[in-house]
């Protein structure tokens, strides 16, 4: 019996100790104030919520074990360096770090984790930062074909015969191969996306660079860049559908090319369940059901920190109804839970000021006029808003920054008259104190030519932001965002001490 009970200790502590990854090493002239922390992504996407604080000496030496139980990456962050990582259960890796750099020295992981610094995954191209971003912006497709396109491919083969000449298992490169050309395209994708290019430019470069993506989509091992490229390739798609659509004038009655619906059943649903539903629905028209299962539950989480309980909960149940055994569900469970939790506690919030229907207010200097001796900060979003949901985590720092200033905070909405109750919730569950006003798309109209009057810039697009002074005059038109932190705290200094 006693024999048999060291087996079974035995056992387990080698299925435990083949369930996790060791990272150790030293940081050369440590600096205290400073941390190392380690980034492992759920599937993909960067949130901090991901991240994992390393405890260091005093004399700058580490060591940490992570759980993994199947082949992840991650990212090691230390004095402003982000270095990918490979976690395989049961290997090892020791790495020495300075202020500026991350070396691998050993360890039953160290080809991988070298080969990934040699074919440079983490590098930020030079067409994604100043001023090449805008000075490419100017350029024409035809150019921006020489000049990207064609180099990053090239690149990409240049890359994969490193990787090849590895002693790394098949399987392994292959992982490394596709995460390589996943980032890749990632960061093209992102150029065509940001850079102020032409709307035909832009889609006609985004058609070309994913219709020459050499990735396997079928592929269930992929990492956070072939996630991300997953992502990506679902509004390529959509992207690619719409172009046809327009070209052969396709009814909005007849099913959306790769899609599978039509428009008008898509307008139906993303009234429901938002976008993510969309693209839950191209998922899987074009994904294996394994892959839609790790991509669909990160749009969860992602509605989750979010905290946008009314999409969360519609787009969980729609997921549920194709993937019944998700292990994932109980957590899913729980984030609706807490956000349910968070609804109920904040509805007799009198820090959150709704104006409500029966007070109609058909100029925004209606409202301000009400918060003369205060300067107003007003921000014009949208529950639908991905860009604006972002902004909003930047909210709470910005009014601790001004607690007790004369400042008010203005939320202008731009949802449909159907989804009152979904932005009450939405407002309530994040804590949103402020004045909150509604307004459908065709009401929003002469609000948008009020505050647009005297700008350069006449698009309306979802978030801006507007700065009034206390005498109620609108002094600052496309205000800087919440994210930009310190220069918009500048720009409000700037009005609240004149």
């Amino acid at each position: 019996m006693k024999k048999i009970l060291v087996f079974l200790l035995m056992t387990l502590f080698c299925l435990s100790s083949h369930a996790q990854f060791k990272l150790s090493g030293k940081i050369w002239n440590y600096d205290p104030n400073k941390t190392l922390e380690i980034n492992i992504p759920l599937v993909f996407g960067f949130y901090k919520e991901n991240s994992q604080r390393i405890t260091v000496a005093g004399d700058g030496t580490f060591e940490v074990v992570l759980p993994v139980t199947a082949r992840k990456s991650a990212t090691l962050i230390y004095s402003g360096v982000f270095q990918t990582l490979l976690l395989s259960p049961g290997k090892d890796l020791i790495a020495n770090l300075t202020d500026s750099t991350i070396v691998f020295t050993a360890g039953s992981a160290l080809t991988e984790n070298k080969t990934i610094q040699q074919i440079r995954l983490d590098e930020v191209p030079f067409f994604m930062k100043a001023p090449a971003l805008n000075n490419l912006a100017k350029r024409s497709l035809a150019e921006l074909r020489q000049q990207l396109l064609i180099p990053l491919l090239a690149d990409c083969n240049q890359m994969n015969e490193v990787i090849q000449t590895t002693s790394l298992p098949s399987q392994l490169k292959d992982y490394i191969r596709a995460e390589l050309y996943a980032q890749r395209i990632n960061h093209l994708n992102d150029f065509a996306r940001v850079a102020e290019l032409p709307k035909p430019t832009s889609d006609s470069l985004v058609l070309e660079l994913f219709g020459k993506a050499s990735i396997n989509l079928q592929d269930n091992f992929g990492g956070p860049a072939f996630y991300s490229f997953l992502d990506n390739y679902l509004r390529y798609l959509e992207t690619k559908a719409f172009v046809k659509i327009r070209s052969e004038k396709i009814p909005s009655s007849e099913p959306i090319p790769y899609f599978g619906i039509s428009l008008d059943s898509a307008n139906r649903l993303m009234n429901i369940y938002s976008k993510d539903y969309w693209r839950f629905i191209g998922a899987l028209n074009n994904f294996p059901k394994p892959i839609v299962e790790k991509y669909n539950f990160q749009q969860l989480v992602n509605l989750y920190h979010d905290r946008d309980l009314s999409h969360l909960k519609a787009l969980a149940g729609a997921h549920w109804k194709i993937f019944p055994t998700d292990k994932h569900k109980p957590l899913v469970e729980r984030y609706i839970t807490d956000l349910d939790s968070l609804l109920i506690a904040n509805k007799q919030n009198k820090q959150i000021r709704l104006i409500e229907d029966d007070r109609p207010i058909s100029s925004i200097y209606d409202l301000i006029a009400e918060l003369k001796g205060k300067v107003v900060y007003l921000d014009v979003w949208g529950t639908w808003c991905g860009p604006c949901k972002f902004e909003l985590k930047y909210t709470p720092e910005l009014k601790k920054r001004y607690m007790d200033k004369d400042i008010a905070f203005v939320y202008l909405d731009m949802d449909e008259d159907h989804r009152d109750q979904d932005w009450k919730d939405f407002i309530r569950v994040n804590n949103l104190t402020g004045i909150h006003l509604r307004k459908n798309r065709k009401q929003i109209e002469p609000f948008w030519k009020e505050l647009l009057l005297n700008a350069k810039d006449k698009a309306e697009y979802y978030p801006q932001y507007f700065i009034f002074d206390k005498t109620g005059k609108l002094v600052v038109e496309k205000a800087l965002r919440p994210s930009n932190g310190k220069q918009l705290y500048d720009q409000i200094d700037q009005i609240l001490n004149q």
